[in-house]
């Protein structure tokens, strides 16, 4: 998925080799799929649901909390029957019910990139997948030097199982 070519890529997931390409309306800011359908974000409050065979939209849905639009939404991960996502610009992840919209909490993560791990060029949270077998997310961020595991401990509940080095 690009940014703002509007261009979907499928790939083999074994050789890479590149199968199709597709095309959407909006800007691509966040992919995850449901076993269903494909969900995406395009920046805004907005997540679109795809039909994973015609890339065409089946469904829409507009996130909220406390009837509050939640802007920016990026990355995205389906965990446990709930969307993930992270909010661009800040260090929160939002866990979204697929089927209204309505945010069911929040994980925060300020301050998880240590001050001495910053430099110039790190940026914001930007990475965002989940590991099923482990019930683990893994985070990180645009040019950060670190990738952060974290273990869920129950529905909404995160605790830091610390960094692991690239």
């Amino acid at each position: 998925m690009t940014w703002q070519s509007h261009i979907g890529f499928i790939y083999d997931k074994y050789s890479f080799k590149s199968l199709q390409e597709f095309n959407y309306p909006d800007e691509g800011w966040g992919i995850t799929h449901d076993g269903k359908h494909l969900i995406m974000s395009d920046g805004t409050e907005t997540l679109h649901f795809l039909d994973p065979e015609t890339f065409k939209e089946i469904s829409k849905i507009e996130v909220s909390a406390n009837n509050i639009p939640v802007t920016r939404i990026n990355e995205l991960e389906y965990v446990q029957g709930e969307i993930y996502a992270n909010i661009w610009q800040t260090e929160l992840i939002v866990r979204i019910d697929p089927l209204t919209g309505q945010v069911v909490g929040w994980i925060d993560l300020k301050g998880i990139l240590r001050p001495e791990n910053h430099s110039e060029t790190v940026d914001v949270l930007n990475g965002i997948a989940y590991d099923a077998e482990n019930n683990r997310l893994f985070v990180t961020g645009k040019f950060w030097p670190k990738l952060f595991e974290i273990e869920l401990i129950g529905q909404g509940t995160a605790e830091s199982k610390g960094e692991t080095k690239p």
